[in-house]
């Protein structure tokens, strides 16, 4: 009588990540799920300037309107005959989304202080209509029942509403990927760049090259990473290129770490003493033989770097030490955004701090996901 077998395990990447789910179990849709979101925020990233609904350093409304908000409707006097909006003389509050929205529907706005009436000056005969946010025009119809609304509701809808400048806070985020990404990738890898080989010799020559830079790591390991980014970062300046390179120096430790450790480990393998048998020179045996060996554990460690990379630069441009205003950052607009909390406004500091902590986390499933996968002596039996 046949008995079912399990299929043998594939052995190629592109066959553990087909047959993940089978394989790999919980690990596959941890990739899989990191994978996605951060193939989301690349092709958006990537589509900035057309997925963008405004310029994200522009004031489009203003300050600080509510999700969803940004349209405003015209009120007129009853009887005043007005059809159009097209030439008129429009009351708004100062420094609102009426105010800024007004000359780019063909109109003439009149600003007043928002102590003013503005209905009052429409009586008056100082504006001919009032220019109001959608939101307020139930309750300002209610009170002043002589005004009529004129047409439907016109301007821009804000997706996640402006902060304090009246800027898009869609557009920010949307634009702000890009240098987040820009210096996190950059950062990750400026490390590996320099951690890798440094671990490679260390390990594999050993002596008192290995204990030299040993030390020099450990000594760089052992101040706290956001406290050494600072001071980097304060000796640099501004920029993407110096905010990566800030970044990096912090990471150099462990990718020196975990490459030294994994080549002590694979220059003892039975393999290695067979190339060396056959007369393989030392740079052959440490390029073809021992680093294709650690590339599956430095992809893990990149991908989780990418992650922490991510928290680090969105801390130092809430300390002012990240890019130079105006350009989007998430950790700047976290920064501006947490002074006007205590007033009700959430929305500039909410949205971008959920955008870091998705970015991050998108990185960390990816990196903890691939971890199982290129590592075929942690599947499951």
């Amino acid at each position: 009588m046949k008995t079912s077998q399990k299929p043998s395990e594939p052995t190629s990447l592109l066959g553990r990540l087909l047959r993940g789910a089978y394989w790999y179990g919980a690990e596959w849709y941890w990739t899989v799920t990191g994978g996605v979101i951060l193939a989301l925020i690349i092709l958006i990233t990537i589509l900035a300037p057309v997925v963008s609904p405004y310029d994200p350093i522009t004031t489009v409304g203003g300050p600080f309107e509510r999700p969803g908000g940004g349209q405003v409707v015209l009120l007129a006097p009853k009887g005043s005959g007005i059809a159009s909006r097209e030439g008129l003389a429009v009351a708004v509050f100062y420094n609102t989304t009426p105010s800024v929205i007004a000359e780019e529907y063909g109109m003439t706005p009149r600003p007043y202080q928002v102590n003013k009436d503005l209905f009052a000056k429409v009586r008056a005969g100082e504006a001919d209509a009032v220019l109001l946010s959608a939101r307020d025009a139930a309750q300002a119809l209610e009170e002043n029942p002589d005004f009529v609304q004129v047409g439907e509701a016109f301007g821009p809808r804000f997706l996640l509403g402006t902060d304090n400048l009246g800027r898009d806070i869609v557009s920010r985020l949307i634009w702000g990927a890009r240098a987040v990404l820009a210096v996190a990738i950059l950062s990750a890898l400026f490390s590996a760049a320099i951690g890798v080989p440094l671990g490679l010799l260390s390990g594999f020559f050993g002596g008192w090259f290995d204990r030299t830079l040993s030390l020099i790591m450990d000594s760089i390991y052992s101040f706290p990473g956001l406290i050494l980014a600072i001071a980097v970062a304060a000796v640099l300046g501004t920029g993407v290129v110096n905010i990566a390179i800030a970044i990096s120096v912090v990471y150099i430790p462990t990718y020196f770490r975990m490459t030294r450790s994994q080549v002590l480990s694979i220059k003892e393998e039975l393999y290695v003493e067979a190339a060396r048998a056959l007369g393989a020179r030392q740079r052959e045996v440490l390029g073809m033989y021992i680093f294709p060996n650690v590339i599956s554990t430095l992809v893990v460690v990149f991908s989780l770097n990418v992650a922490d990379a991510i928290l680090t630069e969105a801390g130092l441009a809430f300390l002012g030490l990240g890019l130079q205003p105006p350009t989007p950052d998430w950790g700047f607009d976290l920064n501006k955004g947490k002074a006007y909390l205590p007033r009700g406004y959430w929305w500039p500091i909410t949205f971008p701090g959920m955008m870091i902590t998705l970015v991050a986390l998108g990185f960390s499933l990816l990196g903890e996901g691939l971890g199982e996968i290129l590592n075929p002596r942690l599947t499951e039996e």
